[in-house]
């Protein structure tokens, strides 16, 4: 089987790639340019020059099987215009599906976002039945690009498979969960003291095992799954189990949420209040019922693995 994956040097691609080719797929990954980690042969990438409505896939579609579509334009500070989110997420989504239409691609994995659903503070999980309600322009382009899918796919015959992630970390996880792991790390104290907030996380090795079985599966065919590790946890006991594997004392104090939350409405980060305060419950079921995956990596083994690989970049011996 052969299989195109896009974002080969992120935080999935980078270690999907050397598990696919280890199960003996043989495997071409989409590049922008090469990064320091990356594992990836010379003679498997695909270098291309944009993402958007005018790329150019051609080349690299010729007798691919299956596309894993990683590559996206991911929220950044500053940046988050709706124009960039709608050309690389959704038209350019659509693009390379149209092109893999024309390659006889017979399957097309997108990877999507659990943000699809909005802001959730419910005690109930949430699931693939549940409204999409996204609240922001990321969100929205995830789901653009989830309905074009699927109306491709209901149009020609390719299988459109979706899977949407919450937060996943893992060894070279970036953004806020680098953030939190470096506050652990140098002592700063931090004010979720009594959280009890609930969410979902997945850990990397999860995703991997998720996405290898939505590739061989054929029961896995034009659906939707939402997945993440079986268990749900709170800020504080995120950052008690991030400071267990660090061997460090957690510092933490209590901050009145309603004081929190009127801080960081105030200067325009109330996205930051939902992630750290608010709850976010989602249910697995589905995947599990149809095509048997199950989350093998726990929380702990999840969060130890990301905490020796940050330990390690900084050459530290515990």
């Amino acid at each position: 089987m052969k299989i195109l994956l896009t974002g080969g040097s992120g935080l999935i691609g980078s270690a999907l790639y050397p598990l696919l080719c280890e199960k003996g797929y043989d495997v071409k990954c989409a590049l922008r340019r090469r990064s320091d980690n990356d594992v990836i042969r010379d003679e498997d990438i695909f270098y291309y020059n944009g993402l958007g409505s005018n790329a150019d896939w051609s080349m690299i579609l010729n007798d691919i099987d299956v596309v894993v579509h990683l590559a996206a334009q991911v929220p950044m500070a500053g940046d988050n215009s709706y124009d960039k989110f709608f050309e690389i997420n959704f038209k350019g989504t659509e693009t390379l599906a149209i092109q893999a239409v024309r390659a006889k691609v017979k399957r097309f994995i997108f990877i999507s976002s659990i943000g699809i659903y909005g802001t959730s503070d419910s005690e109930i999980s949430l699931n693939e039945n549940n409204r999409e309600n996204p609240d922001n322009n990321y969100s929205l382009s995830k789901q653009m690009a989830e309905h074009a899918l699927c109306a491709i796919g209901n149009q020609t015959g390719m299988e459109i498979i979706i899977l949407r992630l919450p937060l996943v970390y893992g060894p070279h996880v970036k953004a806020n969960f680098l953030k939190l792991l470096d506050y652990v790390y140098k002592g700063i104290p931090l004010p979720f003291a009594g959280v009890k907030n609930k969410r979902n996380f997945i850990a990397l090795d999860n995703v991997l095992q998720a996405i290898h079985a939505c590739i061989v599966n054929e029961k896995a065919g034009n659906e939707i799954f939402i997945i993440s590790d079986y268990e749900y946890i709170s800020t504080n006991d995120l950052i008690q189990k991030i400071s267990f594997a660090m061997g460090k004392p957690p510092r933490l104090f209590r901050l009145p949420q309603s004081l929190a939350k009127l801080f960081l409405t105030i200067i325009g980060r109330k996205d930051l209040y939902n992630k750290l305060w608010g709850s976010l419950r989602v249910d697995s079921k589905k995947i599990r019922d149809k095509i048997g995956w199950v989350p093998t990596t726990s929380i702990d083994e999840g969060i130890k693995i990301t905490v020796d690989w940050y330990l390690s970049e900084k050459n530290i011996k515990k």
